[in-house]
């Protein structure tokens, strides 16, 4: 659920701005909305806030001088007004995007992909930031875990593995030895717990060790060969991640 902030001095603006978002966005939840920038402004600095929709031009303190309170503001503003003329100064603060008022549903819909687009894409940057980094660690993927199985837990190294495979309420631990094990965890319940040791997520059936990878194949839908030969399918929402993994390391 992304926490949404609303800052507009004028009433009707916030009104119909909120009907829009609670009609479009069922992920949204508006955890704040004023016509109060000023008041605003030590809000937006102690709540979580993912998303901003900031009026320009406002009595006493525009959009641009609320933002000016931040030195890098935490949260990600779509500005909202009635002047295309302050276009370019937006962009050149770094908003997301920009809607001139009465604010277009489709318009509004357009904006919000972008954003989450954009967040995708910084989130997936960092994921492949970090397991280049990782990845070059002597020892790193050779830490245990332990994994509930149907009579206790038993611990597993975890280099030791070359995928998981989602089986309904439990997850499948496929071993390099070809040896298998049938664990009381679904795939997300488990995907949280290898987090730390960055394996990915290819697929809603499919987590794999990436120290195992050997090619990424583009046809069929797009698939991921392992050193076993195995064939990975990759959903098309983890393409991007997948291709620019493999593009960062060939670099």
């Amino acid at each position: 659920m992304f926490k949404i902030a609303l800052i507009d001095d004028e009433q009707h603006c916030v009104k119909s701005l909120l009907l829009h978002i609670n009609n479009l966005f069922p992920d949204f939840e508006v955890v704040f909305h004023s016509t109060k920038p000023r008041e605003a402004i030590k809000v937006l600095q102690e709540a979580v806030i993912d998303l901003v929709f900031l009026d320009v031009e406002m009595p006493g303190i525009s959009g641009f001088d609320l933002l000016d309170h931040f030195e890098q503001p935490p949260f990600d503003v779509i500005f909202t007004t009635a002047y295309s003329q302050y276009a370019i100064q937006a962009f050149k603060v770094k908003a997301v995007d920009y809607l001139l008022k009465p604010v277009d549903e489709r318009e509004l819909v357009a904006a919000v992909n972008s954003w989450r687009e954009r967040r995708d894409m910084e989130r997936e940057n960092k994921q492949i930031s970090a397991l280049l980094d990782n990845l070059k660690k002597d020892g790193l993927l050779g830490n245990k875990v332990a994994v509930p199985v149907l009579d206790g837990f038993e611990f597993i190294d975890v280099k030791t593995i070359l995928y998981c495979q989602s089986e309904n309420n439990y997850t499948n631990i496929h071993f390099e030895s070809g040896k298998t094990l049938l664990i009381s965890k679904t795939l997300k319940e488990f995907e949280k717990v290898m987090e730390k040791f960055l394996f990915i997520r290819t697929h809603q059936s499919y987590l794999i060790n990436p120290q195992y990878m050997r090619k990424y194949v583009r046809n069929d839908g797009g698939y991921i060969v392992l050193v076993n030969g195995k064939e990975i399918p990759v959903s098309s929402s983890r393409k991007r991640l997948i291709v620019g993994l493999f593009e960062a390391i060939k670099r």
